[in-house]
């Protein structure tokens, strides 16, 4: 790691979400109410700023179309890098972990920015089964995907993007799912998306060592992602657990 570029990793909160924990965590938690935020991941090495998702819609559209969500004047996207010292023009890159309405909305704020998506993502979230096609926001329903101006660099499964930075294949939530393998001067991180919603999911109980959430594609794609990113990553950060706030920074 010593030859490798390192990067910081700052999670930016960009609006809150209330849902039944046993939508995050398969067969646990029913009725039981979770404050769930939307995240933007600002990474940082000397070379390179990335950001990895684009955060959601405004909450009006996602009161109409998905769940309400709540975000705070210093939460909009803009202001949340602004906050932190920085611009949209700033971004080299974007990777979008998958293209669900809550992780791609804020594409065109990045005007400078190459972005990276998976050929096998984009492919389904055109045409998805049509228990997904709202959550991609998909034209088999007559909606407009939020993603459809956005010239990709098209990916097809592991990948560099820089150094120090790569997109790692991650199946099961979606067929095109990617995590962000990030290396850091205290160990690799892995910005898993929603195939690790919560730490619940990741730390498991009594009957499995890692708890996929109730949304997904593929089953057994999903467990071997869980397996693949329990081999690669000294530390997971989930896509959607609070905790991970705590934090303004990592490592």
């Amino acid at each position: 790691m010593s030859n490798e570029a390192t990067f910081s990793i700052k999670p930016l909160c960009t609006g809150w979400v209330t849902l039944d924990k046993s939508k995050f965590v398969w067969g646990t938690g029913y009725g039981e109410k979770v404050d769930a935020p939307v995240i933007m991941w600002y990474l940082e090495s000397r070379e390179t700023r990335v950001m990895v998702d684009t955060g959601a819609s405004d909450p009006d559209w996602a009161a109409r179309y998905h769940y309400a969500m709540r975000r705070a004047p210093e939460e909009d996207p803009v202001r949340a890098l602004g906050r932190i010292g920085v611009s949209p023009d700033d971004i080299d890159v974007v990777i979008l972990t998958h293209l669900h309405w809550d992780h791609c909305y804020n594409n065109h704020l990045f005007k400078r920015a190459r972005f990276f998506v998976q050929r096998e993502e984009l492919r389904y979230a055109i045409a998805p089964h049509p228990i997904h096609a709202k959550a991609y926001e998909a034209p088999t329903i007559g909606m407009t995907p939020p993603y459809i101006n956005t010239k990709f660099e098209v990916l097809d499964g592991d990948a560099r993007i820089a150094d120090g930075l790569s997109v790692v294949f991650t199946p099961g939530h979606t067929p095109g799912m990617q995590g962000v393998s990030v290396s850091t001067s205290a160990g690799l991180y892995f910005i898993a998306g929603d195939s690790v919603a919560l730490y619940e999911n990741w730390e498991g109980n009594q009957f499995m060592k890692h708890i996929p959430g109730i949304d997904f594609v593929n089953l057994d794609d999903y467990f071997e992602t869980l397996d693949l990113i329990e081999g690669i990553a000294d530390f997971v950060l989930p896509g959607h657990d609070a905790k991970v706030l705590e934090k303004e920074r990592y490592p």
